[in-house]
């Protein structure tokens, strides 16, 4: 399959070489010296007819007349065949040329034209769903056949099918890594024109196509690093190159602009995480907790609240050192995530604080997912070379308020009573709890861990 761009190239110089050679200076010299030559031997013609033909007792002005009038005919003829014809042909040659260039001007604008309306339909996407949605129907408007784009994950260990032509079913590329696409691989879009060529894909040739299948497959960069792959094939049977090379043209297009946005988006995405996430534990924070909840209200949705603390975290920094402190903290991370669904939103509230939020949940219901946070807590430290600590928690739910920061001042005031009544529990908040909870005597022991238990 011939490179568009070398087709066009072709055509700009075979333009370029005849309006140089029509213009040089040995042509022009060529074409005078074929019109005397003509004109000469048109006057020998013309002399030579006269004196034969009509012999010597003509009057002169009579001979000289007919002399000039076979000489004109003669001269005609001659210009014809040395002049006239080729300049008619070079006319013809560049008649051709312009045509084909305005051909190729309004084929390229409305190539231009559609790749814009592909531009304002990926930015309208808001996800990666709604992008690879857009780009398939998008595939389907710029070459009507099968076709599909493959993306590697976050790691560029796999590539996954991602994205299919609207209305075909996908060509099924089976290769699995993106190395062991040559597209990818290389950075160039590779052409196939026959399926089973010495020089086509291996993946090609182990999918037993008919030889006049013809793929062509171009490289996605996402964030300037080939992270994807467009394939597509159809039946050259009866198709013109330009045909297969408008088609490659109008695809590699495409995948730009797929690249570019899907590279914007998951740039986006990376900053608004880092924005929300806690860096050391990767929970949210506390701004991301009170949007997601915000978000969840829209549909007038009852939650519960959970406030839970670490207990002794203080002691456990100064005695062994702010990194075992930062190492219990993501242990605690990870049981908790283990230990809710993943609908709950968890979120580090600051420090060694923690707020977890369950949708649709009850007190009684958030209970034995409390309770089973604390048994989890208490296995994982077992193996996990870190001193042991505990956690209180305070519990109320959306009965007693609409109101976030209300709810959480509730559970606030729950752990506290927990952290009085001897930490290492679960404090629901009802209007009986003492406003300043009076904190009992007790060994600031951090490796006392006493069983988990419940009161309200």
């Amino acid at each position: 399959m011939v490179d568009s761009t070398f087709v066009k190239g072709m055509m700009v110089n075979d333009g370029r070489a005849l309006l140089s050679r029509q213009a040089s200076a040995r042509h022009i010299a060529v074409r005078t010296a074929s019109a005397l030559t003509g004109l000469s031997l048109a006057f020998v013609a013309a002399r030579w007819i006269s004196v034969e033909f009509t012999g010597g007792g003509v009057v002169a002005v009579d001979r000289l007349a007919q002399e000039l009038g076979i000489f004109l005919l003669l001269a005609i003829f001659a210009l014809t065949l040395t002049s006239v014809m080729p300049i008619r042909a070079d006319l013809l040659q560049i008649h051709r040329l312009v045509a084909e260039n305005e051909d190729q001007l309004r084929q390229r604008n409305r190539d231009q034209r559609f790749l814009r309306r592909v531009q304002t339909a990926f930015e309208m996407a808001e996800t990666d769903t709604e992008l690879f949605s857009i780009t398939g129907f998008a595939m389907r408007d710029a070459a009507n056949h099968p076709g599909e784009i493959l993306v590697a994950d976050s790691s560029h260990a796999h590539i996954e099918r991602l994205v299919t032509t609207a209305g075909h079913d996908a060509p099924g590329c089976s290769v699995t890594t993106p190395r062991n696409c040559p597209a990818v691989r290389t950075g160039q879009t590779m052409r196939f024109p026959m399926a089973n060529d010495l020089a086509a894909c291996p993946r090609l040739r182990e999918r037993g196509l008919p030889d006049a299948h013809a793929s062509v497959c171009v490289p996605v960069n996402v964030l300037g690093t080939p992270s994807a792959v467009l394939h597509a094939g159809r039946d050259s049977t009866g198709v013109t190159t330009e045909q297969l090379e408008a088609d490659v043209t109008v695809l590699e297009g495409v995948a730009v602009r797929f690249g570019a946005r899907l590279g914007m988006m998951r740039a986006m995405s990376q900053s608004q995480l880092q924005a929300d996430t806690d860096p050391l534990t990767g929970l949210l924070n506390r701004r991301a907790m009170e949007n997601r909840v915000r978000e969840m209200r829209i549909d007038h949705t009852s939650f519960a609240v959970v406030m839970a603390d670490l207990d002794h975290f203080k002691d456990l920094n100064d005695t062994f050192g702010h990194d075992t402190g930062d190492r219990a903290l993501r242990l605690f991370s990870r049981v908790l995530k283990s230990a809710v669904r993943d609908a709950d939103i968890v979120s580090r509230h600051g420090g060694e604080e923690f707020v977890i939020v369950l949708p649709g949940a009850d007190i009684v219901s958030s209970t034995p997912v409390l309770q089973r946070l604390q048994q989890r807590l208490v296995e994982e430290l077992r193996d996990a070379q870190l001193p042991p600590f505990t956690v209180s928690l305070g519990l109320v739910d959306s009965t007693f308020g609409d109101d976030l920061s209300d709810l959480l001042k509730l559970a606030d005031r729950a752990l506290l009573q927990a952290k009085a009544d001897g930490r290492n529990r679960i404090v629901v908040w009802d209007p009986s709890l003492p406003v300043e909870p009076k904190r009992r005597d007790e060994a600031s022991d951090i490796g006392l861990v006493s069983p988990p238990s419940t009161s309200r």
